[in-house]
C-alpha cells in the first residue's frame, strides 16, 4: 500500500487539512462532500463505514446528517485529529473511530449499509483485493473515487511524495463487472490539478474552478478529467 508510512507520520497528519482543504482547497472539499451526499438517497439512519477516513471530514458530515458512522484508518495520528473535531459535531455519539487495516476489516459480513472509500484506491495497484473485502461487509453500495490514467495527473505523478496509482475508467468498469457490482452512478471532474486550488486564495480559485467546471462538462473534458467518483450497488 502506497503512502502507508507517510500518512502515519505526525507532521503530515497535522498539516493534512491545512495543506489540502484550506484556501482554494476548500472548493475541493465542498465539492466532494456534495458528490457523496448526492450518491446516497437517504443518509439518516444508515450505517456507514468510512474507510481511510483520514481526519474525518466525511465521517463528521455523515454523522451530522444522521448516519451511524464508523471512521476507520490505519493512521493513528489521523484518527486522533479526527477525534479532536468531535466537539464540532452535533451527532458525535453516532461516530466511532477505529484503527484498523482496510484489507482485513474486523467486521462480520453485511455489517454496513454503505462503504465509503474516498482518496483510497490511488494508493493501491491491486483494487480487487480491497473490493472483495468491502463487498463482504457491505449491504447496499460502495462509494469511492479513482484518479484517471488519461489526465494531467499522469504528467506530474512522479513529483508527488508517494505518487498515485492511476486507473483507467474502463478497467474499473471491468473490475466491478467481474464481482457482479453494478455502476449506479458516476461523475468525472477536475481537469486542473488539485494543487492549483490548494495554493491559491479562495477569491482567485473560484473563477478558475468555474472555468474548470465548464471545460470538464465537454466530451473531451470528461475523457481527461483527473478524478472519477463512483457509486456501485450490490
Amino acid at each position: 500500500m502506497k503512502g502507508k508510512s507517510w500518512y502515519q507520520e505526525i507532521p503530515n497528519a497535522t498539516r493534512y487539512d491545512t495543506k489540502r482543504f484550506s484556501k482554494g482547497g476548500s472548493l475541493i472539499d465542498s465539492h466532494e462532500k456534495q458528490i457523496v451526499t448526492n450518491f446516497i438517497d437517504t443518509i439518516d439512519g444508515k450505517k456507514i463505514l468510512d474507510i481511510a477516513c483520514g481526519t474525518a471530514r466525511f465521517s463528521l458530515m455523515l454523522a451530522d446528517l444522521g448516519a451511524d458512522v464508523v471512521a476507520l484508518d490505519i493512521s493513528e495520528p489521523m484518527i486522533e485529529i479526527g477525534k479532536n473535531k468531535l466537539g464540532q459535531s452535533s451527532h458525535a455519539g453516532d461516530l466511532t473511530f477505529l484503527h484498523a487495516d482496510a484489507g482485513n476489516l474486523p467486521f462480520e459480513d453485511s455489517s454496513f449499509d454503505i462503504i465509503l472509500a474516498m482518496r483510497f484506491f490511488h494508493l493501491t495497484p491491486i483494487p480487487m483485493y480491497f473490493f472483495l473485502e468491502f463487498l463482504r461487509v457491505a449491504r447496499e453500495k460502495i462509494i469511492f473515487d479513482t484518479f484517471n490514467k488519461y489526465s494531467a495527473r499522469s504528467f506530474y505523478n512522479w513529483l508527488l511524495p508517494m505518487g498515485s496509482t492511476l486507473h483507467d475508467r474502463s478497467y474499473i468498469s471491468r473490475l466491478l463487472s467481474s464481482v457482479d457490482m453494478t455502476i449506479e452512478d458516476s461523475h468525472q471532474d477536475f481537469i486542473f490539478p488539485y494543487g492549483i486550488y490548494r495554493n491559491l486564495p479562495l477569491s482567485i480559485a473560484k473563477p478558475i474552478r468555474s472555468i474548470d467546471s465548464s471545460a470538464v462538462s465537454t466530451s473531451i473534458g470528461q475523457r481527461v478529467s483527473t478524478v472519477s467518483y463512483w457509486s456501485v450497488s450490490l
